[in-house]
């Protein structure tokens, strides 16, 4: 993907503070480990926990197909059974069917074992398994999709993060620069005090602003500390324990040299979400196709062997050889010939169902166009506003130098120079922030094409494994 930095006298302000504050953190015991964005990407790729739920729900591709695939072979039951009974009689019946008082009563015991092996296929259905086995195949490819949009959302969170912690950090570096230019100012204050060139109020003005600036640094401080954690989180890398980001900034560059309308075809034809929803069109499609099928005929072939052993008391219990042996083979034909309506209504529900699918294509397709194109309007907006904060940090730069010159020679006040300081430290600001805006821009613009992974040139599937 790409990057964002900063250029110019600004650029080389930003990257020294930066390198200044990791200076700082590296002095505490526990080393830091800097990432680059590809670093921070692939590591989130192999420890985030929502990436890593989203690629196991990608392995199930292959155990619903299977799944499909099973209902074109035999199914096979082996069973073995094996038991014993006992029973006690007090009355019998006599040659007519009459109940008698049985003269010797007593307990009688009998047991069994049975071996079984059954096997059964459907040899016609009208159609309906392969129907059955595309559905299969499509929902399958629905979940796989929905898995990736899961990916690049995730990769998409990581790389804001990665920016906003790159942010803190640039602000943090004005800032430190914006410090080290109020303390100048402040000594430059002094020595004209003691010339008597500036009155006693213009020193503490200047020591205000100071007091001022380290306020700002501190809050700037803990801003960045709060960032590396919500990076941290988002990685989940259970190894890092202090980590920062490259120092590279990201570095504009004019939307135009992007092919809109090329990259809303490819968005078109690789967005997970465009994807998911062909794919559950197809789910309808052969859904429809497979209750369709209902109405034809089906041919099943059915066939057993069994062994059995029946003896009293406890002989058969456990027989592992019973001499008993038995059989069978059946053909079953099965014709529908009326439901009650319940397969018309099947075929009208899976009609509307698949028509429905069909619009919900056509509406995701609107809306992904209408999302790429307002996130290049955005990036082309912030493109035009990194320009005009560009020319306005030039022009407040060179107010405030002369100013600064003029005040040394006593033709300008403290007031005029504060707010020249004020203008040339928003403008310095805003010129960091709107460069950031951009590149957050570009990543709204990937994410919606749903090519973020892509960008960042990393594999959404288990190969990276």
């Amino acid at each position: 993907m790409r990057a964002v930095a900063v250029g110019g006298a600004l650029g080389l302000v930003v990257i020294a503070g930066v390198g200044g504050v990791a200076a700082q953190s590296a002095g505490v015991d526990q080393e830091v480990t800097v990432l680059t964005l590809r670093e921070a990407l692939e590591r989130a790729s192999r420890f985030n926990p929502q990436y890593r739920q989203a690629l196991n729900r990608m392995e199930l591709e292959g155990p619903q197909r299977r799944e499909a695939l099973g209902a074109f072979l035999p199914s096979l039951r082996v069973n073995y059974t094996t038991g014993q009974s006992f029973r006690r009689e007090r009355t019998a019946l006599d040659n007519f069917g009459n109940p008698i008082q049985n003269e010797r009563t007593g307990i009688s015991t009998t047991s069994n074992s049975s071996q079984g092996v059954n096997v059964d296929l459907d040899l016609l259905r009208g159609g309906q398994r392969f129907h059955d086995f595309s559905r299969a195949q499509a929902q399958a490819r629905v979940e796989r999709l929905s898995a990736e949009r899961e990916l690049n959302q995730v990769l998409a969170e990581v790389q804001r993060q990665f920016l906003i912690a790159q942010r803190r950090r640039a602000q943090l570096a004005v800032e430190e620069a914006l410090l080290a230019a109020r303390e100048s100012d402040y000594e430059v204050t002094q020595r004209l005090f003691e010339l008597a060139t500036v009155g006693r109020s213009e020193v503490l003005g200047a020591e205000l602003d100071l007091e001022t600036q380290r306020v700002a640094v501190r809050e700037y401080r803990g801003l960045v500390d709060k960032a590396m954690l919500a990076l941290r989180k988002a990685i989940g890398d259970p190894s890092l324990r202090e980590l920062d980001v490259q120092q590279e900034l990201p570095e504009p560059f004019d939307p135009a040299s992007l092919d809109l309308d090329a990259l809303l075809a490819s968005a078109l034809v690789e967005s997970p979400t465009i994807g998911a929803a062909k794919a559950s069109r197809s789910v309808g499609q052969s859904r429809l196709n497979s209750v369709r099928a209902g109405r034809w005929p089906t041919l099943s072939l059915s066939s057993g062997f069994s062994r059995s052993a029946y003896e009293s008391e406890r002989s058969a219990l456990f027989a592992w050889n019973p001499e008993d042996f038995g059989g069978r083979v059946s053909l079953t034909v099965s014709i529908p010939l009326f439901r009650q309506f319940t397969t018309s209504q099947q075929i009208a529900s899976a009609d509307i169902e698949l028509r429905n699918a069909q619009e919900d294509v056509r509406a995701a397709e609107l809306d992904l166009e209408e999302l790429v194109g307002t996130r290049y309007v955005d990036l082309e907006t912030a493109w035009a506003n990194v320009r005009q904060r560009e020319a306005a940090l030039a022009v407040a730069e060179e107010r405030l130098r002369i100013v600064q010159e003029e005040y040394r020679l006593a033709t300008k006040s403290i007031e005029e120079l504060r707010t020249a300081v004020r203008d040339q430290a928003t403008a310095q600001r805003d010129a960091v922030d709107q460069r950031f805006e951009f590149a957050g821009a570009l990543l709204g613009l990937y994410e919606a094409a749903g090519i973020v992974a892509r960008e960042a040139g990393l594999a959404t599937t288990r190969e990276q494994d």
